[in-house]
């Protein structure tokens, strides 16, 4: 193992012109771009929602994981990338899509980084690229090439802050967002998924929670990846090694999702133990997923999230999260059913029904 990760890390030295210095004199300039399309030819483009790491992480797009130094957040990663490589469910919980994984460390070195390896019993499944290796800074036009070559499902950077830092970007200037944005357009792109960890500002006491405005670097880089999630260590533990992981935004996580994680310091291991109030655990939401469709497919039927939550007996609202979620893969169809007035109601049923 220690020989081919050490020769996977290693590479060309990074292009000079993206030094510190030369990165100021030379300003991203825009592309001029196509012109504009109507909203119903753009729809006809569009894929449904394909989870490469259910609930987390959806192919095409570019996910934020922000946390406190010592959290946990290269750890999670590997033992994410290692579930992915092998199409293995991670922490226990989510389902993935078998993908070929590329990590860009930047954050570890080569023997750090062997000797958690070792210690995770992680010995083959995905490519490593380091820093002391040459790849310590971030360049767009490399890792896309990188990511051809290798025919690369799946990037994994950490972090994109010590990236973006070493190349002379202050954490205060508006620019710390446009490479993020790069990203995430790099990620709707090459149809992947990008995940990037990043740093959290330190807080002035014992941190109670995570927002977006935590996360370390200007205020624009929120806006500029698909969904951010904040992980740290639990205020009241439950139990031995308690983190948090909970969803700050945006696209395909919904805003105050928690999720209750165990860490193991022996082996680096993460488990999903519990979820925060009015939510349900991914193999629950899985169960119910397969309940609606079952269902819609007895009779096709159409009917509204509250008449399928009485009909598998769930909660409302969770069978309206699930229809949503079903609705988005492309696994069923919905219409709006005529009302009076105020909210109005959506009837959801198999893709074949009539329109």
């Amino acid at each position: 193992m220690t020989d081919n990760l050490r020769a996977a890390s290693q590479g060309d030295i990074g292009d000079p012109r993206l030094t510190s210095a030369s990165a100021k004199k030379h300003p991203y300039i825009p592309d001029v771009g196509k012109g504009p399309r109507g909203v119903d030819d753009l729809l006809k483009s569009r894929q449904p929602t394909e989870w490469i790491v259910d609930s987390f992480g959806a192919r095409g797009a570019c996910v934020l994981l922000a946390g406190d130094s010592g959290a946990g957040k290269t750890s999670f990663l590997y033992q994410m990338a290692n579930a992915i490589s092998k199409g293995e469910l991670f922490m226990g919980q989510l389902n993935t899509i078998k993908s070929k994984v590329l990590i860009i460390q930047a954050d570890e070195s080569i023997n750090n980084a062997l000797d958690k390896l070792e210690l995770m019993g992680i010995n083959v499944g995905f490519d490593l690229l380091f820093g002391e290796g040459g790849w310590n800074t971030l360049d767009i036009d490399r890792i896309r090439k990188e990511i051809k070559k290798g025919d690369y499902g799946v990037l994994f950077l950490d972090s994109v802050t010590t990236l973006l830092t070493n190349r002379g970007i202050s954490m205060k200037d508006p620019e710390f967002a446009r490479p993020l944005y790069d990203l995430n357009a790099l990620a709707s792109e090459l149809n992947i998924l990008i995940v990037c960890n990043a740093h959290l500002r330190k807080p002035d006491g014992t941190r109670q929670e995570i927002s977006i405005h935590d996360v370390m670097g200007a205020g624009t880089q929120s806006g500029a990846v698909s969904d951010i999630w904040g992980l740290r260590a639990a205020t009241k533990p439950e139990f031995e090694n308690h983190y948090v992981l909970q969803c700050l935004g945006k696209r395909n996580c919904q805003i105050g999702v928690i999720w209750n994680l165990q860490g193991d310091e022996e082996d680096f291991s993460w488990y999903l133990k519990s979820v925060g109030r009015d939510d349900v655990l991914p193999k629950k939401k899985q169960e119910l997923s397969f309940l609606v469709l079952q269902l819609l497919d007895s009779d096709k039927k159409q009917r509204t999230a509250n008449e399928i939550a009485l009909a598998i007996g769930s909660n409302p609202e969770h069978a309206r999260r699930i229809c949503i979620k079903l609705f988005l893969e492309g696994e069923i169809a919905r219409e709006k059913k005529p009302s009076a007035g105020g909210r109005p109601l959506w009837l959801y049923g198999l893709r074949t029904f009539p329109t």
